[in-house]
């Protein structure tokens, strides 16, 4: 869904590695540098939760966007939210021969960014948790103050590993 809404593969400007595993198990999850709707934003995070128990089987997924596609009410305010994030992505700041569909689509993928299947063997990861913010923050993802805090965090460990 993150890729599908933002035109970009997550974590496409980073290193594929375990510094990354860590982030992800520590809280991280991909961010939106644009307005989305909350039912969707809220669908994306059930999905992408630590907690295996609180993601959406695939039934109650489809039934999910079912009804947003049938049901009157839920169409509304779909609807509602879509137009709302129109708004606000249309006043966003852009280089005037930029988009945010142009943006998207003149990305760079970092040169260890790797989008095949493949084994990671990573020794020692944390517990998969979700930020401490997760759900109280309820317009993108994950906030940006905890990813930077995440990103602040691992570089003082990885520098304390050194030491």
């Amino acid at each position: 869904m993150y890729e599908v809404i933002s035109g970009l593969p997550p974590y496409h400007d980073v290193r594929h590695d375990s510094n990354l595993a860590m982030k992800i198990c520590l809280g991280l999850r991909p961010r939106f540098d644009i307005k989305v709707p909350q039912l969707i934003v809220h669908l994306i995070k059930r999905c992408l939760d630590a907690n295996l128990l609180n993601r959406p089987k695939m039934g109650e997924a489809e039934f999910i966007l079912y009804k947003w596609w049938n049901w009157f009410d839920n169409q509304i305010e779909l609807k509602n939210q879509i137009k709302e994030a129109e708004e606000i992505n249309n006043n966003l700041s852009f280089n005037s021969t930029l988009t945010p569909t142009s943006l998207a689509l003149s990305y760079e993928t970092h040169s260890e960014a790797i989008y095949t299947s493949r084994l990671l063997n990573f020794n020692d990861l944390p517990e998969p948790k979700n930020s401490d913010d997760y759900y109280i923050q309820n317009d993108n993802i994950i906030s940006k103050e905890y990813s930077e805090t995440l990103n602040i965090e691992l570089s003082q460990l990885i520098i304390k590993a050194i030491l």
